[in-house]
């Protein structure tokens, strides 16, 4: 890729490793350099910079996407209690490059090298104690700059989002007709009906009550699986992807974790296991306003909105040839489960046990 030359050019390096370059789920151009000689890891992220002040929407969202992750690494630098408490890529320069009259605004961070895997409950709970360390955060001045710059950025990528869905639901509805793709599903033949249910409703009601607007909190805005980085000895090392940085619902990160990357079981009985860590690690550092009870319902209300947003992830996963058929009905079939218990909490079917959630599954 000529443009990570212009970038390893402006750091001096000489010899590198440029691994295979990807695009984000906003679109933007991330690339991985490894430089045994510093034995070192440079993560570099870029977006065509564009001379008009209008741009078209996903033009707009690929650079809203690409300063709210700039925002965040440049904060864990200038905070010594995020470094210290949160694994996560060090700012390391931000410049412009041109490559054929193209400008390109660039932002590397060194990194830790590691892998994603299967998560298991102990992993679940220590990620959900890192998530509780970045809800402790209260810097007034950190929450300005959000309030000013990261919620406007993230305001076009919801932006760019909603005009996307209704293609994305088309593409659904090829997938679960298909007959390559239709076999990963239990019930293809109901799941637009239940989509179109869940749409409704979140057209019908806004994201957050206002009364909790208040309780809102730093949200990485696509935690899952692959964006969390284990090293040899299972140790988390890195949580990568914050372009959906945002102020959010206190449930909204740990229940799309658990949607995303969780089983069936964890889905539906376990996974008040994982909010006790978060919610006991949080009061021993920051007590909260708000109770266990409280992440239990907002667990069951952020379904809806964290099921129809996991719909391109579902698709990218179930269309891709490099991914196992088991990988793939295990997709299909946890999305699916999350999809049935959204619509029936909305639908007043859901079975609730209606147990004390300090006891509940503990």
């Amino acid at each position: 890729m000529q443009i990570t030359r212009l970038v390893a050019r402006h750091l001096g390096l000489e010899h590198f490793r440029e691994l295979e370059p990807n695009a984000s789920i906003n679109g933007v151009t991330i690339v991985e350099l490894e430089v045994p000689t510093e034995d070192q890891n440079y993560r570099v992220q870029l977006v065509k910079d564009s001379q008009f002040l209008n741009v078209k929407l996903e033009e707009g969202a690929k650079l809203a996407a690409f300063y709210n992750s700039r925002f965040w690494h440049e904060a864990i630098n200038s905070s010594k209690h995020l470094a210290a408490s949160i694994p996560s890529a060090r700012f390391f320069n931000a410049f412009q490059v041109s490559d054929e009259g193209q400008k390109y605004s660039v932002y590397l961070t060194k990194y830790t090298r590691g892998y994603s895997k299967f998560l298991d409950l102990h992993d679940f709970e220590e990620i959900a104690r890192i998530v509780a360390k970045i809800h402790a955060v209260q810097s007034d001045a950190l929450k300005v700059e959000f309030e000013n710059a990261v919620e406007e950025n993230f305001g076009n990528i919801k932006a760019y989002r909603r005009k996307i869905q209704k293609e994305l639901v088309q593409v659904l509805d090829l997938a679960v007709t298909a007959e390559e793709t239709s076999k990963f599903f239990r019930a293809p033949s109901r799941v637009l009906e239940k989509v179109s249910i869940l749409i409704h409703h979140l057209h019908s009601n806004s994201e957050s009550s206002s009364e909790d607007d208040h309780l809102r909190v730093i949200c990485h805005g696509n935690l899952k699986s692959e964006n969390i980085r284990f090293n040899e000895n299972g140790k988390i090392v890195e949580i990568t992807d914050w372009e959906n940085i945002h102020l959010g619902n206190p449930a909204e990160d740990l229940t799309n974790l658990i949607i995303s990357s969780g089983d069936t079981e964890l889905q539906r009985r376990t996974y008040m296991k994982v909010f006790h860590q978060y919610f006991y690690t949080l009061v021993d550092i920051r007590p909260p306003k708000y109770q266990l009870p409280d992440l239990k319902r907002w667990f069951r209300e952020n379904h809806a909105k964290i099921v129809v947003d996991g719909i391109e992830q579902l698709l990218i996963r179930i269309s891709d040839e490099d991914t196992s058929n088991d990988t793939k009905f295990t997709a299909a079939h946890s999305w699916e489960q999350a999809l049935d218990n959204a619509v029936d909490y909305i639908t007043d079917n859901y079975l609730s046990d209606d147990e004390q959630v300090f006891f509940s599954n503990k």
